[in-house]
C-alpha cells in the first residue's frame, strides 16, 4: 500500500524536506546507478562515466556508490535533445 507523502510526518509531527515537493513521487526515485541512467538515455555506461568525470552530470556518493540525480537526467536529457 502507497503511503501519501503530503501525510508521512516525523518525530515532533515535521514533515521530511523536499526541495520541490511538486516533482517527487513515490514511484519515482531520486536517485539513479549509472547503468540506469545509461538505460533511459540509451547509451553505453561507458558514456555515463565520461560525463560524470567532464562533470556535466553531477553524483552523489553514499558511501561507495556513485548516483546520479533524477533531476539531474531530465535536465541533461532537455539541454541535449534535438530541437
Amino acid at each position: 500500500m502507497a503511503t501519501d507523502p503530503k501525510l508521512v510526518t516525523m518525530a515532533g509531527g515535521q514533515r521530511p524536506a523536499v526541495a520541490d515537493e511538486s516533482a517527487w513521487k513515490p514511484d519515482k526515485p531520486l536517485l539513479l546507478t549509472q547503468q540506469q541512467v545509461a538505460q533511459l538515455l540509451n547509451v553505453s555506461e561507458r558514456t555515463i562515466r565520461r560525463l560524470i568525470k567532464s562533470r556535466k552530470l553531477p553524483v552523489k556518493f553514499i558511501g561507495r556508490r556513485c548516483l546520479v540525480p533524477t533531476a539531474a537526467v531530465e535536465k541533461f536529457a532537455r539541454q541535449t535533445a534535438p530541437a
